[in-house]
């Protein structure tokens, strides 16, 4: 998964004492200290949201296949879901805030586009 923002992550500890820590790199599908300083911002935007809309397309598609997985088995069979109601539910509310967030980011650049 793509990661630009390091946003909510600092977790009190000093992870970068560690030599493997401090090498590590986080996957970014546009790597922004390739590209010129004035577009990074937009280049850690991009890297966010192709993550969060590929990801909520996945667990769409996959919601979708279990409940037509499920409608299809005979009430018999012993086949259950992948996911319970509540389950289905925490993944869609996942989905709905997810885009929300997305969403108010990108107004976000609109805003900053247009001031």
């Amino acid at each position: 998964m793509a990661h630009a923002s390091n946003a909510g992550t600092d977790t009190g500890c000093n992870c970068a004492s560690s030599p493997l820590l401090s090498q590590f790199k986080p996957f970014e599908w546009v790597q922004t200290e390739r590209i010129d300083p004035s577009q990074q911002s937009q280049a850690a935007f991009l890297n966010d949201a192709r993550d969060v809309v590929q990801g909520a397309q996945t667990l769409v598609q996959l919601l979708d296949w279990d409940e037509d997985r499920r409608d299809a088995t005979s009430p018999d069979s012993n086949t259950a879901p992948i996911f319970d109601t509540c389950q289905r539910a925490s993944l869609l509310r996942l989905i709905a805030v997810s885009l929300g967030l997305l969403h108010a980011r990108i107004e976000d650049q609109f805003e900053s586009l247009t001031g």
